[in-house]
């Protein structure tokens, strides 16, 4: 028994070089190819799909799991709905991933919510740009009150920062934000792990 002591630590970092390697794909993945889609469209990776997805099946699948073949005495209600919490976590990165896609011109910008809904607006329409780096998106304030929120994960990022950068005044941009638009024009966009 004595002699095992080193198996939790293999397994941990055999665990740990998985998640990196995933998470440098998935950051690494918004670089990849846009043949579907052409240079003004701002969408997300297939990355985001494929985590999505694995989120819901991982987690719905041990909800069953549990309480069918591996059902026991610590199988509750209450760890049931935990692991159902969890998969329907994974929905938002599904649903982001077919209705969040923008559209960037010199006039303004077609953008699409989580949820499906659709909307436009001009580049003088923008009252302010800022960059929230805890959630990783630049958020577009608009004289409307309504704010736009374009995710750091989307492929086509350089485009809609030359554009931006081109048609919105300075004074409306954080030094901060405006800094990291000339970054991502450029083709450097914010990190989105760390």
């Amino acid at each position: 028994m004595a002699r095992d002591w080193w198996i939790p630590i293999v397994k941990s970092a055999l665990w740990g070089v998985a998640m990196a390697l995933v998470m440098g794909w998935v950051a690494r993945s918004r670089f990849g190819t846009r043949a579907d889609i052409d240079a003004r469209t701002l969408a997300h990776p297939v990355s985001t799909l494929v985590t999505g997805i694995a989120g819901v099946a991982l987690f719905g699948g041990i909800a069953v799991i549990s309480n069918s073949i591996g059902k026991n005495q610590t199988t509750t209600m209450w760890t049931t709905l935990a692991f159902l919490a969890f998969a329907l976590a994974s929905v938002p990165m599904i649903a982001d991933y077919y209705f969040a896609r923008h559209r960037v011109s010199e006039r303004g910008m077609d953008y699409g919510r989580m949820f499906g809904q659709r909307g436009t607006f001009c580049w003088s329409e923008v009252q302010r740009v800022r960059y929230a780096s805890a959630m990783k998106w630049f958020a577009i304030d608009l004289r409307s009150g309504s704010t736009i929120r374009v995710s750091a994960m989307l492929m086509g990022l350089p485009d809609f920062a030359r554009i931006l950068l081109a048609h919105v005044p300075r004074s409306v941009i954080d030094d901060d934000t405006y800094a990291l638009l000339l970054e991502t024009e450029q083709g450097r966009p914010p990190r989105v792990w760390g």
